[in-house]
C-alpha cells in the first residue's frame, strides 16, 4: 500500500468518512467497476447554470454587465404615467 492508501469500513448506513479535512467539501465520486471508485474534491456546476458555460454566453453575460454598470437606468415614469392615463 503507497503512503496515500488508507482502509476504512463502509458503515451499516452506507457511508464513509474521508477525514474532518474533507468536511463541507464537494465531492465527485465516480464509480469505475463494482467495488471501484474514484472520488475527486472540486466544485460543480448546477445542471441549471451549465448554459453559462457553453458556446461564449459567458462573455456575452460579463459584456451586458458592463454595458449596464455604464448605462445607469433612466426614471422616465412620468412618461410611462402619461402613456398610462391616454
Amino acid at each position: 500500500m503507497s503512503e496515500h492508501q488508507t482502509i476504512k469500513v463502509i458503515g451499516a448506513n452506507g457511508q464513509i468518512s474521508l477525514g474532518k479535512e474533507f468536511a463541507g467539501k464537494t465531492v465527485l465520486i465516480d464509480q469505475i467497476t463494482p467495488g471501484t471508485w474514484i472520488i475527486k474534491s472540486g466544485e460543480f456546476i448546477p445542471d441549471s447554470e451549465k448554459w453559462l458555460y457553453q458556446g461564449n454566453n459567458l462573455a456575452k453575460l460579463e459584456k451586458a454587465l458592463e454595458w449596464a454598470e455604464k448605462n445607469k437606468p433612466v426614471d422616465n415614469f412620468d412618461q410611462l404615467a402619461k402613456k398610462i392615463e391616454k
